[in-house]
Formats: structure tokens, sequence, C-alpha cells
């Protein structure tokens, strides 16, 4: 009966100290934090991609002749801005200009031969990726033949362009882009007449975040 007894104090002693120091020396585990990726910063790049212009064309004739025209081409161009982030949302001003091939190949050539704009921009970023808006002040320079024997319209436009588009950071400063714009560069006069004018473009991007 005593042994019984001692082996069962021993026990309860032996338990006792184990709990004791497990307590006195527990295990740590450091805690895993998600990596955030910061957007904010001065960035620049490049970027290319094709458009598709709508030209709408009035002569003043009496009475007055109506066409269109429809255009279309490669361009390329290089692009700045700066971002700043607040939690999720991202805002930033982005200007861009770019040299186009966008253009109508018919009885008389007509061209879009550059095309630029200036920007506000808001997005929401989930990380490394970015989905944004954007909208702000647009340019253009073309040319319309005239009607007049061997001469042609030289024009410029001011208008605006408003559209979406998706940004990934690869790397901590090399970012990759896609994005959609509509144009509308409103009506400016030719020679007798006017042409108002609108465009979609799609490109894709790269930039360099400082």
């Amino acid at each position: 009966m005593f042994s019984i007894r001692r082996t069962a104090l021993t026990a309860t002693v032996l338990l006792a100290w184990s709990g004791c120091a497990l307590a006195a020396d527990p295990v740590y585990e450091e805690p895993v934090v998600a990596s955030v990726y910061d957007w904010s910063g001065v960035y620049l790049g490049v970027q290319g991609g094709y458009g598709w212009a709508d030209a709408d064309v009035t002569i003043f004739t009496a009475p007055p002749t109506v066409g269109s025209a429809d255009l279309d081409g490669p361009f390329v161009g290089a692009l700045a801005g700066y971002n700043f982030q607040s939690g999720n949302f991202v805002f930033g001003i982005e200007g861009d200009v770019n040299k186009s091939w966008i253009e109508f190949d018919d009885d008389a050539d007509a061209e879009i031969d550059w095309f630029g704009s200036v920007r506000g921009r808001l997005g929401y970023a989930w990380d490394r990726t970015l989905l944004f808006g954007t909208a702000g002040i647009a340019f253009a320079h073309g040319e319309v033949p005239s009607i007049v024997v061997g001469e042609d319209d030289d024009l410029s436009f001011t208008g605006w362009t408003a559209g979406l588009g998706v940004e990934h950071a690869f790397t901590d400063n090399w970012l990759g882009r896609a994005e959609y714009r509509y144009y509308d560069f409103g009506t400016e006069d030719i020679t007798r007449g006017e042409v108002d004018l609108t465009m979609h473009t799609v490109s894709v991007g790269v930039a360099y975040k400082f």
C-alpha cells in the first residue's frame, strides 16, 4: 500500500514540474506578415498600342456635304506620372505623348500623326495589382485633304479622354500595364467645313518606379 501511494505521489510531482517548465518556457512563433506593395512614387515608362478613329466631315456647300472617314493604325509613346497611396486607394497624375500612324487610305489620305494627354488617376490596389480609372485633357494633331487641290488642312485638336486599366508590379520597381481609352476631340474648322473627331485606343506598357 505504501509503495502504491509513493508511486502516485511521484507521478503527481512529475506532472506538476512538467507543467511549470512548459509555462516558464513557452514556444515562440514569429507572426506571418503579408507583403504589402507601396505604389507611391514617380515613374517613367513607354507604351504601344492600336487606335481606331472616326472623323465626321461637313463641307459647307449648298446643301452641306456630310461624310465620314474611319482611321486606324498603331502608335508608340512615352509616359510619366506620380502616385500617392492611402490604404488601398491610389491617387495619381499622369501625362503621355504618342507618335501615331492612325490613317485613312482611300481616294485621299487623312491621318493623326501624334496625340497625348494629361490626366488624373484613381485606383484600388490589391497588393501588387492595381485597377484604375483615368480622365483628363487630350490633344492631337492631324491632317485632312483640303478642297483646294494639292493642299492639306493642318489640324490641332483639344478635347478629353477617359479610360480604365490594370497595372501589376512584377518587382519593387518594374510595372506592367494594359489600358483602354476613349477620346473626344470635338470639332475643328477646315477649309469651308469642319471635322468632328473621336477615337478609341488599347495599349500595353512598362514603367520604372523610382
